[in-house]
């Protein structure tokens, strides 16, 4: 019984003893998880997600350095662990021999998310300015081609984020999703450095949210849900508010505007809220009209393209009108051989009337020709095959012009 009681006692001492070092053990690794620089800063929160959920990485002294820029490598590692791509040794860039996170990179120029400079480099040390670093998340959710980019024209944008610039959609979608954000002042700062802090701001809100393809095959306006029935089979009901943007083909639309033939992409988040719907499908005569309106430079209102298509040449009366008579006065017609053209009296006048007709509003709108003829003539058939080509040459031409980092 003696015997027994000191081993009790023993063994006692043995479980305190345990418990006191594994305590020990703990407290330096809680300790050693968490970063040293970070107390009371701004982005405290959003690093210690990325931190504990190993997206992104300390240094060996044990501080994140929250404002130091973080490289393209580092981002395009961490947003690669975000996404749990799997590591990819295949290469095609040509500076990546011996850099610690090659394979993660390699795993994004997989997934088309990223790719290198002309020179087949990638810079992995360089810093990341904060449009690179737009343009790269909204391609990480699927917004990568044309069947789920919507144009964001009509948005308001940052000061300092011109139409022109090569980055301006994927920064007002970035905004509209709460990826990204400006100054006080509505400066972005496009070419400004991204700090480490502000790359785990941007991947932790990234970190909520998901997207997928589908049909919608219900609206409840009342109950502001709709009914997505997605391409692996699932059906998720979501959330809609006054905030989502939708758009069809190549216009803003109503939800109840997308048509059941429709494949949708939509992007939600982590409560089931919808932010982001994009509809493709039979191309209509409202997305050709938009388009032209678009094309002239939006002179020409989509309304006022419909009724210019319809023979209704006074609406050219208030913005068009002292232009088109003075061009075609300039062509050498007679102020008869005018007036008929404005009143459409094509019975006292020759085809060729018509021809002047739709180069004067071609030069005033700056509407391509062929289109300008076809919208005269009401043809819609034609007016598709003009658009889509006059679409895809604008956008290839956006592309050579831009500075992509794709």
């Amino acid at each position: 019984m003696t015997g027994f009681s000191h081993l009790s006692k023993c063994s006692r001492n043995l479980l305190v003893f345990i418990t006191i070092i594994s305590l020990v053990l703990i407290t330096q690794f809680v300790f050693a998880a968490e970063p040293t620089d970070i107390s009371n800063h701004w982005a405290q929160d959003y690093i210690l997600n990325m931190v504990n959920n190993e997206i992104m990485q300390f240094d060996a002294d044990g501080s994140f350095k929250p404002d130091r820029a973080i490289t393209r490598g580092e981002f395009s590692a961490a947003l690669a662990r975000q996404m749990n791509l799997i590591p990819d040794d295949n290469t095609s860039l040509t500076d990546l021999e011996g850099y610690p996170h090659y394979n993660l990179i390699n795993a994004l120029v997989k997934e088309e998310i990223i790719s290198g400079y002309p020179d087949g480099t990638f810079k992995p040390d360089k810093a990341i300015s904060r449009a690179e670093m737009a343009a790269i998340i909204i391609k990480s959710i699927g917004i990568n081609s044309e069947d789920t980019m919507i144009n964001m024209d009509n948005e308001i944008s940052f000061e300092d984020v011109p139409g022109n610039h090569w980055a301006e959609e994927h920064i007002k979608i970035a905004d509209k999703l709460e990826l990204v954000s400006g100054d006080r002042e509505n400066y972005f700062n496009p070419a400004k450095e991204t700090t480490r802090a502000e790359a785990a701001r941007c991947l932790s809100r990234l970190a909520r949210l998901s997207s997928g393809t589908g049909y919608i095959t219900d609206v409840y306006p009342t109950s502001r849900k709709v009914s997505v029935n997605h391409l692996d089979g699932e059906r998720e009901v979501y959330d809609y508010h006054e905030g989502t943007v939708i758009a069809r083909n190549n216009r803003k639309v109503e939800l109840s505007e997308i048509l059941n033939t429709d494949k949708v992409f939509v992007i939600a988040d982590d409560k089931g809220k919808l932010d982001y719907v994009k509809a493709y499908g039979m191309v209509t005569q409202e997305d050709l009209a938009t388009e032209i309106s678009t094309m002239s430079n939006n002179l020409l209102d989509v309304e006022e393209v419909k009724e210019l298509s319809s023979g209704n040449y006074d609406i050219l009366r208030p913005k068009l009108q002292t232009a088109v008579r003075e061009q075609l006065v300039t062509q050498g017609l007679t102020a008869q051989e005018v007036a008929a053209i404005m009143s459409t009296n094509w019975n006292e006048l020759e085809e060729l009337s018509k021809e002047r007709l739709a180069e004067a509003i071609a030069i005033q709108t700056s509407l391509p020709l062929d289109i300008t003829r076809s919208l005269i003539e009401g043809d819609w058939d034609k007016i598709k095959n003009y658009a889509q080509i006059e679409v895809i040459q604008r956008l290839v031409q956006e592309v050579l012009n831009s500075d992509l980092l794709s």
